[in-house]
């Protein structure tokens, strides 16, 4: 992993962009260096700002070599990208963070076999491959479970089975490859441990609780999140633990699950920028990207200190003239608006940031006046 550092005047690509792509690109063009965007389609609200952007398909070797020589290192923003784009494009430009942890998050058995080399505690899976294999294992797995493609690149859909006359329905779930047939999890809460490493040091934000709807459709981001002390000390040895065997160099996220009888378990690792890790830009002194890109081009890492409380609340399409009020009455909140989102009423418009004080539950109760979020509970 050793490499020379990265200087401003160079040239930064960015693939695997998202919505959260324009604060990356923002970034990297503060510190001085020029930008350079891939993407699979046009998305210039979000690219709007790099020097260049170059549109073709994943697979265009054509366009990948000629953004691949335009670029000093390249970065992807979310693991969104099949890590065979990346070792292509390794042969023109560095690639800072690594391809290791791209491949090990984007097979679901290796994100396992990762985690249960490093002694953490996940929930019990087999592997599948046709209907039989499901009704053979399901009674060593237990009811509820999850049916998940292994390949994350197949597909993000799951089905979960309840109980045996679900697995009929298997049926149609079931394609061709490698599932896996995972316990579903009951659990009570769900936090995510945000970190950046650059291969020596790693720097930890404060841990966020995460609170979803029925849709499993992300409503808020809460932090600090409070919980027992040798709990939290067991999360942060779990994510300095990643830090340490991952191989990556940059920003990454570990989400967990806690029962209601206080049992820890990993969900996932998440490498790159998150949504998630949004709740950051007001409440730490650093945010995920400045992380991102000291880490990627070399620099040391900003030590993070915690600043003030704070709620991330996500807003949707449909919820635009119910945040519009707000938006003239909250001197405590900050907001984020995407252009370009379309019309799909679930679609995610933008971001509301809520501080102030030192109590979390008051800003709770403040969200809950405002009745945006009501019907999400």
């Amino acid at each position: 992993m050793g490499r020379d550092a990265i200087y401003p005047g160079s040239t930064l690509g960015i693939i695997g962009i998202n919505r959260n792509g324009a604060a990356l690109i923002a970034t990297a063009k503060k510190a001085g260096f020029n930008v350079g965007v891939y993407v699979d389609r046009s998305q210039p609200s979000v690219t709007k700002m790099a020097d260049f952007t170059i549109v073709g398909a994943m697979n265009d070797r054509a366009k990948l070599t000629q953004f691949g020589e335009a670029c000093d290192a390249i970065i992807y923003q979310t693991p969104n990208v099949d890590s065979r784009v990346l070792h292509f494009l390794s042969q023109y430009a560095v690639i800072p963070q690594g391809i290791n942890a791209l491949e090990i998050v984007q097979d679901r058995l290796m994100e396992r076999a990762f985690l249960d080399q490093v002694n953490i505690n996940i929930a019990p899976y087999v592997t599948v491959v046709s209907l039989d294999d499901v009704y053979q294992s399901i009674d060593s797995i237990g009811y509820p479970a999850l049916l998940k493609p292994i390949q994350r690149g197949i597909g993000e859909n799951s089905m979960l089975i309840e109980r045996q006359s679900d697995i009929t329905r298997a049926a149609d779930f079931i394609d061709t490859g490698t599932y896996l047939l995972e316990s579903w999890i009951e659990h009570t809460n769900e936090y995510t441990m945000t970190a950046a490493t650059n291969g020596k040091d790693t720097e930890i934000f404060p841990l966020a609780q995460l609170h979803y709807n029925d849709k499993r459709q992300l409503i808020s981001v809460a932090t600090p999140a409070n919980i027992h002390d040798d709990m939290l000390k067991e999360m942060q040895r779990i994510v300095k633990s990643v830090a340490a065997s991952l191989e990556y160099r940059g920003v990454f996220s570990v989400n967990f699950y806690v029962t209601s009888t206080g049992t820890l378990y990993v969900k996932n690792i998440e490498p790159g920028l998150t949504s998630i890790a949004n709740i950051y830009d007001v409440t730490a002194n650093v945010n995920q990207y400045e992380e991102q890109l000291r880490s990627a081009v070399g620099m040391p890492l900003h030590v993070i200190t915690p600043l003030q409380i704070g709620l991330l609340m996500v807003v949707r399409n449909y919820q635009s003239r119910a945040i519009q009020r707000q938006w003239l009455l909250k001197n405590n909140w900050q907001f984020r608006f995407f252009n370009d989102v379309g019309d799909d009423d679930q679609a995610i418009l933008g971001f509301v940031w809520v501080t102030g004080g030192d109590n979390l539950a008051a800003l709770k109760n403040q969200v809950d006046d405002t009745e945006v979020w009501n019907d999400q509970a």
